[in-house]
Formats: structure tokens, C-alpha cells, sequence
């Protein structure tokens, strides 16, 4: 077990330098929708974006700036490589299904995602808390995207 944690660890540090091109390969392709991402990265960026989304209007330069923060900080990804994945996350929640259903669909993911630990699944807590007060209070909409993730983590409010 402790050999398949290494290789996975192994195989994740090669593949951040990839994630930006495969996950802009996957969508030119034609491939869509939210049953393809399939990494936690890419589910994280975009459960972020819906949270900043979710507070009305345009995402502001103070959303995306603390997104692409969170991103490098717990990512380990180059300033370019977050906002690219930024990007992509604002491109994925045009296309995508209501917040509530995208916000269920990809907590299931990182949940139900064998390599990531409670350590994980709590830091992703902070880094949606961190989206939703960018701009000061979080809004209603965006306190219940925070909630839908807790709930479908097992995380106390």
C-alpha cells in the first residue's frame, strides 16, 4: 500500500506539469462534461469558480486572483499554470449544469477519490471559504455551495 501511495505521489508530481495541456486537449477534443474530470486538481479549480460565480455578476480580478492564490499554494503550479487552470474552470462552469448539481457531482469525486485523505478534503473546506469571502461576506447562494460540500464531505459547520 505504502509502494502504491509513493507511485501515486510519483505519478501526480509528472503529471501537474501536464494537467493544463491534457485538460486543454481533453476539451478540444470535444470531450465535455463533468463525468470526464478526473482529476481532483481540475474538480477543485472548478467547485472554486462556482463558488466565486455564485455571489452575482462577473467574476471579479479579486475572485480569480485569490482562485489562482489557492491554486499555486496547495497545487504547487506556476503563476501561468493556475491561471490557465483558471481559465479553464471559468470556460467548464459556462457549459456546466446548475451550481448545486455541479457542486454535488464533484464533491462526489474528491470524496469518493481513493488518494486524497481528510487532509485533503478539509484543505479544499479552506480554499472554497477563502473564494467565498474574496469579496467580503459570503452571499447565501455561496454559504449553500459551501454546504453542499461539506454535507457530501462529512464536514462539521
Amino acid at each position: 500500500m505504502a509502494r502504491d501511495g509513493a507511485r501515486h505521489a510519483v505519478d501526480l508530481a509528472r503529471s501537474a506539469a501536464n494537467l493544463p495541456r491534457s485538460i486543454a486537449f481533453k476539451y478540444r477534443a470535444g470531450r465535455n462534461g463533468l463525468d470526464l474530470i478526473d482529476d481532483p486538481r481540475e474538480a477543485a479549480a472548478i467547485m472554486m469558480m462556482e463558488v466565486a460565480r455564485a455571489r452575482g455578476g462577473p467574476l471579479t480580478d479579486r475572485q480569480s486572483d485569490v482562485i489562482s492564490d489557492e491554486i499555486m499554494r496547495h497545487f504547487s503550479f506556476s503563476q501561468d499554470e493556475a491561471h490557465e487552470l483558471v481559465a479553464h474552470a471559468a470556460w467548464v462552469t459556462n457549459k456546466a449544469p446548475l451550481p448545486q448539481e455541479t457542486m454535488r457531482r464533484l464533491s462526489q469525486k474528491i470524496v469518493g477519490d481513493r488518494y486524497l485523505g481528510p487532509k485533503e478534503v478539509v484543505d479544499l473546506d479552506g480554499m472554497l471559504e477563502a473564494v467565498s469571502e474574496a469579496e467580503g461576506t459570503p452571499t447565501r447562494d455561496q454559504l449553500a455551495l459551501l454546504q453542499v460540500y461539506r454535507d457530501r464531505a462529512g464536514l462539521k459547520t
